[in-house]
C-alpha cells in the first residue's frame, strides 16, 4: 500500500477498509493517523521479539488438513463447520492477556482505535457465519483483531459476548462481498495456495454483476517466491522485511495501472 501511494494512488483515502485475519491488523494501521514513515519504522524496521506460533513443518501439515477438508466437504457450510472444529480443538499456549499484549506491541506507538472506515471480519463457531465488527459493535478493537486472526490450528478461538470467533478467512480470505454498495473496489489478495469455501473469482463476479467495479491485486512473482521460501508460513515474522520491500516495489509499479481503472 505504501508503494501504491508512492506511485500516485492515494489508497488511504478509500471510504471503507475490510480487514480479514492479518489484513485486519493492516487495516487498523492504514486507517490510523500514523504517517507512512512511522508505520514503516514500527512495522518493518523495528525489531520485535515476536513469537512465531507454528513451525514451517506444522504449518505444512495444517495446510494438508485444510486441503483434505476442501476435497471431502459436500457444501460450504460443512467445510466451514470442519474448520470450526479445528478451532475448537486449538489450545492456547500463551494466556489471553499475553496474546492481546502481542497485538498491542505489533500495533506500535499509541492506542489502536475504531474509526468509521474500518471493518474487521471473523467467523462465529456457533453460527457458522461471518461477523463484521465495526465502531458500533461495542467490542474492544484488540479483541476484534484477535478474533479475526485466530487461525484455526494456530490460535484458539476468541469469546465475544458469549460466542466464539475464529479466523474470518475460513469463508474467504478477502471477503469482498461484505461491501455490496461500493462503486469501485480494490481487493488485495494473499494469493496463498489454500482453498476456501467461497472462491474469490466468483465473489468478484457477483460484485461486478451488481455494478461494483473491482480491481484485484495479487502478489508479484517476487513476493510469492519469498512466501514460498518460507513455506507460505505467513505468521513467520522473519519474512516481514523482505516481503515488505518486495511489495512496496510492486505497489510503485502497479499504481499507474490500478489508477487507470479507478
Amino acid at each position: 500500500m505504501r508503494g501504491l501511494e508512492e506511485g500516485g494512488l492515494p489508497i488511504r483515502e478509500a471510504d471503507i477498509f475490510v480487514g480479514t485475519s492479518a489484513g485486519s491488523q493492516a487495516s487498523v494501521i492504514v486507517t490510523s493517523d500514523k504517517d507512512w514513515d512511522l508505520i514503516w519504522k514500527e512495522q518493518i524496521e523495528k525489531e520485535i521479539d515476536e513469537i512465531t506460533p507454528i513451525s514451517d513443518e506444522k504449518m505444512g501439515e495444517l495446510f494438508k488438513t485444510f486441503e483434505n477438508i476442501a476435497q471431502t466437504a459436500h457444501s460450504a457450510e460443512e467445510w466451514i463447520t470442519a474448520e470450526a472444529e479445528i478451532s475448537k480443538q486449538t489450545k492456547a499456549f500463551i494466556t489471553n492477556q499475553e496474546r492481546l499484549d502481542m497485538l498491542k506491541e505489533r500495533y506500535g506507538s499509541g492506542q489502536a482505535s475504531w474509526n468509521n472506515k474500518l471493518r474487521i471480519v471473523a467467523t462465529s463457531i456457533e453460527d457458522i457465519n461471518r461477523k463484521v465488527f465495526d465502531e458500533t459493535s461495542n467490542v474492544d478493537i484488540y479483541t476484534a483483531l484477535q478474533a479475526s486472526a485466530a487461525l484455526q490450528g494456530v490460535w484458539p478461538s476468541v469469546e465475544i459476548n458469549g460466542k466464539h470467533f475464529f479466523d474470518g478467512g475460513s469463508f474467504s480470505m478477502e471477503n469482498p462481498d461484505l461491501v455490496n454498495d461500493a462503486d469501485k473496489m480494490i481487493v488485495f489478495s494473499t494469493g496463498l495456495p489454500v482453498a476456501v469455501p467461497y472462491k474469490l473469482d466468483e465473489l468478484l463476479t457477483q460484485l461486478e454483476e451488481k455494478g461494483t467495479q473491482t480491481t484485484l491485486v495479487l502478489p508479484s512473482e517476487k513476493v510469492m517466491n519469498i512466501l514460498k521460501a518460507f513455506h507460505y508460513n505467513t505468521v513467520e515474522a522473519k519474512m516481514r522485511p523482505t516481503v515488505a520491500e518486495a511489495a512496496r516495489e510492486q505497489g510503485r509499479a502497479d499504481a499507474p495501472f490500478i489508477k487507470k481503472n479507478l
